[in-house]
Formats: C-alpha cells, sequence, structure tokens
C-alpha cells in the first residue's frame, strides 16, 4: 500500500486540522499533568509521546505555511 504525497486542502481545512491538534494537545497535557500528580510513569510516558508527536505535527504545518508582509504599500508579498 502506498499513500497520496500530496493533498487538496484549503486554508480552512489546515485551519480546523490546526483546532484540533491544539485540542488534542491540550487533553494530552492535562493527562500528563495528571499522571505526574499520581505518579503513573507508564501513563506519563504515553501522553509524553503524544505530545510530542502533536507538537511535532503542528510544526510540520506551520514550516509549510507561505507567510506574507503585513507592509500595506507591498501586498502578498511572500517574506521567505
Amino acid at each position: 500500500m502506498t499513500y497520496k504525497k500530496r493533498f487538496n486542502l484549503n486554508p480552512s481545512d489546515i485551519d480546523v486540522i490546526e483546532t484540533c491538534l491544539r485540542k488534542e494537545l491540550h487533553v494530552c497535557s492535562e493527562k500528563y499533568q495528571e499522571s505526574v500528580k499520581q505518579k503513573n510513569a507508564k501513563e506519563k510516558d504515553c501522553s509524553k509521546q503524544g505530545i510530542a508527536a502533536i507538537t511535532a505535527l503542528l510544526g510540520k504545518i506551520h514550516n509549510q505555511k507561505i507567510w506574507f508582509d503585513g507592509d500595506p504599500d507591498k501586498p502578498w508579498v511572500p517574506k521567505g
């Protein structure tokens, strides 16, 4: 089985994905904090791995965005 290398997503689709990932990150963070309080090492490690995976994915999405200059004299000029 092979995976698709390109997806056809618009900016609002990406926004929904990012919002859901941030909510899941919040849930994982709460689980991590609770496992630290209860000294549950297994749950702590599982939550920590989830946090790392979600953070890495959010970073990938962030790094693929094209940022534009906010100068009104040069509208829509890419920054990088």
